[in-house]
C-alpha cells in the first residue's frame, strides 16, 4: 500500500496519493509499518499538512519517543480540522483518562459517521483497544472488540483480526472471565511476529496467561509465564509493565526471597505517570509495598502505600490494597481501600478478594458468622472460575477461616477441597516434602472425613491411604492429623 501511494506520488496525483494514505494509514500502524510510513509522510508533497503531522505524532509515539510525538501532535492539531483523523490520533496518544474517555465519545460519532474514505475496520478495533484501558464499561469494551474481530475477518485483515483477537483475550481476562480468554488465546499463534504494534503494547499474550495464572492461584505457571515478557528498558506503560507487577506478586506469594530484589528493580521499571488512562503510580506503588512487606520492612511498606488511598479508578490495585492492609493490622485503611475497589462494577475476582479480606476482618472482629458469610459468598463467586488466589494467604487468619467454615458444612465442598489442595502445595513447595497424592490427601484430612471417606473420595484402597497418612505424619514428624495440619499451617 505504500508503494501504491509513493506511485501516486510520482504520477503527479496528490489528491489521489492523500485518499490512499487517509484510507489506509491506521491500517499502516496496525500492521506495524510505522517506519515506511513516517518516511512516506515526510517525502509527501506538503509534509506539515497537519494530517499529515498526526500520522508522524503516532508513529513516533509508537517508535518510542513520545515527546516527538506531543510536539507533532500540538502542530497538527492547530489547524487540523477532520474528525477521523483528529479523533482517531488523539484516541491513540491521549495520555491521561479524563481526555482519553472525552476523546472516545467524540471517536463513536466520528465511527457512525465513517465514510468509504476510512478505515473503519482499524478504527473499530482502535475504539475497542481505547475501552479496555478506560475501564469504565467492560463489557461495551468486550463487544467493539468482538465486532472488530469480525470486520477485520470479513475484510480479510489477518493481523487486525490477532491483534482483535488477543486484546479481546486480555478484556475478558479482566473482565473474570477466563476460561473463554484461554481459549482464544489458544486459537492465537504461540510465537507472534515480533513488529511495532507489538513491541508497542509489550508481550499482550504472555501477560494475560500469566494473569489468569496468578488468579487461579498457579503461581509457578504464572512465574514461568511472566518471566518470558519481561524486557530489560521496556517503556513500563504496556503489558510488559503488566507482566513485571504480576510476576513480583506471584514471587511474594511463593515466597521466593532469593528473587525479592530482582522483583524490586522490576518494580522501579513500570512507570509513575499514566499512559493510555491506565495509572501505573497506583499499580506500582501497591505492589512495591507488598514487596516491602514480604521483605518485614512494614513501616516503609505503610509509607509507600499510603499514596494509593487517595486515587480511584484502579480497582485490582485497591483489592490488593486492602488485603495488604488487613495482613498490617489496619483494619480502617483496608476498608478504605476496599469502597475504592468497589465503587464501580469491579470483575469476579476483584470481589472474590475483598470479601475474603471482609472475612478475615470480621473475623478478627470476633463476628464470626459475618465472616462465615463473605467467606461462603466469595467461594460462590470463585468457582465458576475457579480463583483461587485470594484463599491461598498463608496467614493464619485465612487458614483458620476456611478449616472452620469446612467444618460447618458448605454448598462448596468440592472447591473448598480444590483450595484445601492447592493451600498445601503452596506451603509445601518450598521444601517439597509431600506428593502430589499426599497433598491431595492432606487437603481431605482438613475436612471431617474419614480413611474410608477419604478413599472413596479419592478413588483409591483404604489401605493405601492408611499408608499415605502415615507417610505424610513421619514426613512432617507427628503422629496426628491436626499436628499434621499446624505444622503445615505454620509454614
Amino acid at each position: 500500500m505504500i508503494e501504491a501511494v509513493r506511485q501516486e506520488l510520482a504520477a503527479g496525483s496528490s489528491e489521489r496519493a492523500t485518499m490512499l494514505l487517509r484510507r489506509n494509514w491506521l491500517r499502516l500502524i496496525l500492521e506495524s509499518r510505522t517506519s515506511e510510513l513516517e518516511q512516506l509522510c515526510v517525502e509527501f508533497p506538503n509534509p506539515h499538512d497537519p494530517h499529515i503531522l498526526l500520522i508522524r505524532a503516532c508513529c513516533r509515539d509508537l517508535a518510542g519517543d513520545p515527546h516527538g510525538a506531543v510536539f507533532l501532535r500540538g502542530q497538527g492539531m492547530r489547524v487540523a480540522d477532520d474528525d477521523f483523523v483528529v479523533c482517531f490520533t488523539s484516541l491513540l496518544l491521549a495520555p491521561d483518562t479524563p481526555t482519553k474517555a472525552s476523546i472516545a465519545d467524540r471517536a463513536r460519532e466520528a465511527l457512525a459517521r465513517c465514510g468509504s474514505e476510512e478505515d473503519y475496520p482499524s478504527a473499530l478495533f482502535l475504539l475497542g483497544w481505547t475501552e479496555i484501558r478506560l475501564r469504565r464499561n467492560l463489557p461495551d469494551a468486550i463487544a467493539l472488540l468482538r465486532s472488530a474481530s469480525d470486520e477485520a475477518r470479513l475484510h480479510s485483515r489477518d493481523e487486525t483480526f490477532r491483534l482483535a483477537q488477543s486484546n479481546l483475550a486480555f478484556a475478558l481476562t479482566h473482565a473474570g472471565v477466563f476460561s473463554e480468554a484461554e481459549r482464544i488465546l489458544d486459537g492465537l499463534p504461540a510465537s507472534p511476529p515480533s513488529n511495532d504494534w507489538d513491541r508497542y503494547e509489550g508481550g499482550l499474550l504472555g501477560s494475560t496467561r500469566g494473569t489468569i495464572a496468578f488468579w487461579r492461584g498457579d503461581f509457578e505457571h504464572a512465574v514461568a509465564q511472566l518471566d518470558a515478557v519481561v524486557v530489560e528498558g521496556s517503556p513500563g506503560t504496556n503489558f510488559e509493565a503488566q507482566a513485571r507487577l504480576y510476576l513480583t506478586m506471584s514471587l511474594i506469594a511463593l515466597q521466593r526471597k532469593d528473587r525479592y530484589r530482582e522483583a524490586s528493580q522490576l518494580v522501579r521499571g513500570v512507570s509513575t505517570s499514566d499512559k493510555h488512562g491506565i495509572p501505573w503510580a497506583t499499580l506500582r506503588s501497591v505492589v512495591a509495598a507488598w514487596l516491602a512487606h514480604a521483605e518485614g520492612r512494614d513501616v516503609f511498606a505503610r509509607t509507600i502505600a499510603a499514596p494509593a488511598l487517595t486515587r480511584a479508578g484502579a480497582p485490582v490495585a485497591h483489592a490488593l490494597l486492602a488485603e495488604l492492609y488487613q495482613r498490617l493490622g489496619e483494619p480502617v485503611l483496608s476498608r478504605q481501600a476496599h469502597r475504592l475497589a468497589t465503587a464501580t462494577a469491579p470483575p469476579s475476582y476483584v470481589l472474590v478478594s475483598t470479601l475474603v479480606t471482609s472475612a478475615a476482618l470480621s473475623s478478627a472482629a470476633g463476628r464470626g458468622q459475618q465472616a462465615h458469610e463473605y467467606l461462603d459468598r466469595a467461594l460462590g463467586l470463585a468457582t465458576a472460575e475457579q480463583v483461587l488466589a485470594p484463599f491461598l494467604s498463608l496467614d493464619t487468619p485465612i487458614g483458620d477461616l476456611l478449616a472452620a467454615h469446612a467444618q460447618r458444612g458448605s454448598a462448596h465442598d468440592e472447591f473448598l477441597r480444590v483450595i484445601f489442595v492447592r493451600r498445601d502445595a503452596l506451603s509445601l513447595a518450598v521444601s517439597g516434602v509431600l506428593t502430589v497424592r499426599e497433598r491431595e490427601i492432606l487437603a481431605c484430612l482438613r475436612t471431617t472425613m474419614t480413611a474410608v471417606e477419604i478413599g472413596d473420595q479419592l478413588q483409591i484402597a483404604y489401605p493405601t491411604v492408611k499408608t499415605h497418612i502415615r507417610s505424610i505424619y513421619r514426613k512432617l514428624g507427628v503422629n496426628t492429623r491436626r499436628a499434621a495440619l499446624q505444622v503445615v499451617d505454620a509454614r
